[in-house]
């Protein structure tokens, strides 16, 4: 599948506020699915500076997808350090992905998901993680449509 006109580039300041619109809708729905997700009121308002911070990190990438119509989706990955005792040293998470709806199931994701696949590559880091909710199965089909599978389970209680 060939995404829809348009590229993934490393985002920009000048991205801030279309990408902090896109994490905000990203976190609804997720709050709609479970709710564990749910934000507090006005804390929509904190996103930007959030975008600021990733962009600021060294150990941090963020990429847009930008078509005709502006900044349709997003990703953001980090580059994790394992504790001294692990051979392992470093990984990339993926933390954030998102797409319009308009614009799902035409690539746009998989495109964004490359680019934090390739940046791993780049950094010569050899494992690549991402968390997905429980009740996402869309999300969860998305990743392991990837080769992702499943590697810790993340179980909590309320109380």
């Amino acid at each position: 599948m060939s995404p829809p006109r348009g590229n993934v580039r490393p985002a920009r300041l000048a991205d801030r506020a279309a990408v902090a619109a896109l994490w905000g809708a990203l976190v609804a729905e997720h709050a709609a699915l479970d709710a564990a997700f749910a934000v507090r009121p006005g804390a929509g308002a904190g996103l930007p500076a959030a975008v600021d911070r990733i962009l600021r990190d060294p150990a941090a990438g963020l990429w847009v997808w930008e078509g005709p119509e502006g900044v349709a989706g997003f990703c953001a990955a980090e580059r994790r350090t394992a504790p001294p005792a692990a051979a392992e040293r470093q990984r990339i998470e993926i933390t954030e992905i998102a797409v319009v709806p308009a614009a799902r199931r035409e690539g746009v994701g998989t495109a964004l998901a490359h680019a934090a696949l390739d940046w791993a590559r780049a950094l010569d880091v050899r494992r690549v993680e991402v968390r997905v909710a429980a009740r996402n199965p869309a999300g969860d089909a998305f990743w392991r449509s990837l080769g992702f599978t499943g590697f810790v389970n993340v179980l909590d209680r309320r109380l």
